[in-house]
Parts: structure tokens; sequence; C-alpha cells
């Protein structure tokens, strides 16, 4: 219908519609042409540029780049590609760095084979040496193609050596460093970028984060449900403190904790703390979340949320401070002023008679 053209894929379901149109005009001029009915069918204004979009049909494969979204289901496959497109900006440097490096002794070698042949009074290289420099010193690039080769195993830069060797035994230890220095220094340098650049993708690839996550999920969520069946928790499908303490020191239970770098030591303290709701029963659930909550070391979140805590509980303990500061400066001159009075009344009140003036 309409929404053939109207959906999401409608660019997709365009280039289609333009294929098969161009493949069934291509069908009918072949066959007009095979029966004879027109001769002159390719003459026609406009039939001929119809071929062009034959190659058309090509560019159809680049839908099979949808099937990048399948990947996600095969996350091993899907871990290798990401790691490996996550590598190209480092590859491109890398290779601009190893471009850089083999310019430089290119043209150093370059310049002293070169040198060497024109010089006329220097000894001629034997035959087979100055094919080897017209071939690897003969030019700039050429240097820098058999430099490359020398050490992506292409050639054997022992035939490369061969001319510089004849020269000067200095060159000789120039070339080896050369070759050294990218083999052991540059290329390993490069491959563990590579390689750290590969870990951190496959780390931050949220797809392959969350499969992680929810394996290890069923996973421990399965191993609780166990551990909960051996604290007896079968019908309820919660244990209370009295079962928990009870299979605390049980060997499985221990295993368990310690599989999840728990240290328990206060069997009370750890169970208040999965007791988030207070019920005084703990679901597996609630196990679960408070497991991986207290498992590894503090997270920069943790940290913040105790900073922020402090900061809350110390501007509320300030606040408090100064009301009741002001309250008791209230109640301090409320007491002055009633020993004041009751000290005024005292003095204004008349003496009494004795019993002796009577």
């Amino acid at each position: 219908g309409r929404w053939f053209f109207c959906d999401e894929n409608w660019m997709w379901n365009m280039l289609d519609f333009v294929i098969v149109v161009a493949s069934i005009w291509d069908v009918v001029t072949d066959l007009l042409q095979s029966l004879g009915v027109s001769q002159d069918v390719e003459s026609v204004a406009g039939l001929s540029g119809m071929k062009v979009f034959r190659f058309l049909r090509l560019t159809r494969i680049l839908k099979t780049m949808q099937f990048v979204r399948i990947l996600r289901f095969v996350m091993a496959l899907r871990t290798l590609v990401a790691s490996i497109f996550s590598t190209v900006k480092s590859l491109l440097w890398a290779l601009l760095l190893l471009l850089l490096i083999v310019y430089i002794f290119a043209v150093i070698f370059v310049q002293v084979v070169n040198g060497y042949n024109a010089d006329d009074s220097l000894p001629r290289m034997p035959e087979e040496q100055w094919r080897a420099s017209e071939k690897h010193y003969g030019s700039l690039a050429g240097c820098m193609l058999s430099l490359f080769m020398s050490i992506a195993n292409g050639v054997s830069w022992q035939e490369v050596l061969e001319p510089v060797r004849f020269i000067s035994a200095h060159w000789v230890v120039l070339f080896l460093f050369f070759i050294s220095f990218t083999e052991f220094a540059v290329l390993n340098v490069v491959t563990g970028v590579f390689c750290q650049s590969a870990i951190e993708s496959a780390q931050h690839d949220q797809a392959t984060m969350m499969q992680s996550m929810m394996a290890n999920k069923e996973t421990h969520l399965n191993k609780i449900k166990q551990l909960f069946k051996k604290m007896g928790a079968d019908e309820t499908g919660c244990i209370t403190f009295a079962m928990f303490e009870d299979k605390i020191n049980d060997p499985d239970v221990r295993a368990f904790f310690e599989s999840l770098d728990l240290d328990i030591w206060d069997a009370w303290a750890f169970f208040k703390l999965l007791d988030t709701d207070g019920g005084g029963m703990v679901e597996v659930e609630e196990f679960f979340m408070g497991c991986l909550r207290f498992r590894g070391t503090a997270r920069a979140m943790d940290v913040a949320k105790i900073i922020q805590d402090q900061r809350w509980l110390i501007n509320h303990m300030s606040r408090f401070e100064s009301f009741m500061e002001s309250e008791l400066n209230l109640l301090k001159e409320e007491l002055f002023r009633s020993r004041l009075i009751s000290r005024e009344d005292s003095k204004v009140m008349p003496r009494l008679p004795m019993t002796k003036d009577l």
C-alpha cells in the first residue's frame, strides 16, 4: 500500500522499486531485440540510458549492512566487530607514525647509496649488489616501500641490506637499528594501543554490558535460590534472621559470599542492611540486589552519596545548634527576668511583726 513509500525504510523501498523497474525494462528490450520486433530499440531516446540502472543492483548489497543489527544477538561476533572498528582511529595514527619513521630512514639510505654510486672515485659495487641498490634505493618511494616490506615480512631485509653492507659497517648498524626500533618498539607499542582500544571498546559497549549483566544476574539468582533452599526458605521464598544466622557458617554459604568478595563478620548488621524495607524477611531479589550493592570496593556514586548525606547532616545540625542556642538564650533571659521580679516583690512585701512585738 501507500505505506511502502511512507514507512521508516522508504528509501530502501524506493531503491528496490527503481531496480525492479529497470530490470523489467531490460528484459523487455532484450526480448524485443531477440524477436526482431525492433532492431533499433537501443537507439530510441531514453532506452539506452535505462541500462545505466543496472549498476544499482550492486548498491542493493548495502542493505545487507542492516545485518549489523542482528549482531547484537551474537555477542562474540559483535564484540569482535566493535573492537575492530574502535581501532580504526588508532590505526590511522599508527600508519602515519610508521610512514614518518620509514620516510626519515629512507631519505638517509637513498642519499647514502645513490651518493656512493655517483662517486666515481669509490669502488664500484658488484653487479648483484648494484642491481639491488637500483631496485631498493633507486628512488625515495621505492626505498620507503622496501623498508616497509622489510619490517612487514614482504621481503627479506637481508636482501635490502646487501648494498648498504658493501658501503660501510656504520650504515649496517643504522639499518639494524631501524629494524630493531620498528620491530621491537614501534610495532609492539602499536599492538599494545590496539589491544587497549579493543578492550576499552568491549568494556564500554552497552549491549555487551547488558548481556553480561543479564547472564550474571540469572546465574547469581539461581545460586541464591539454591542457597535459600539450604536455609529452609522453600515455601515462603524468604529468609529470616534466624535462618540466616543458623546457616551463616555453612561452607556452601561462606563459599557463595566469598565468590562475591563479601566478608560477613556481623550477621545481624549484614541482615539489617539487606532488609531495606524493615519487614524482618529478605526475598531473593532483595538479597541479590543487596549483595551486588555491597560487593567490591566503594564506587564513586557511593562516596558521593555519603558526602551528600554528611553535608545535609552538617547543615541541619548547624541549624539545630543555632536554634537551640537562641532558645537557650531566651530561656536564660526569662529566668533572669523572673529572678529580678521575685527580688523586687520580696523587697516591696511588708515585714510581718514578730511574736515579741505583739
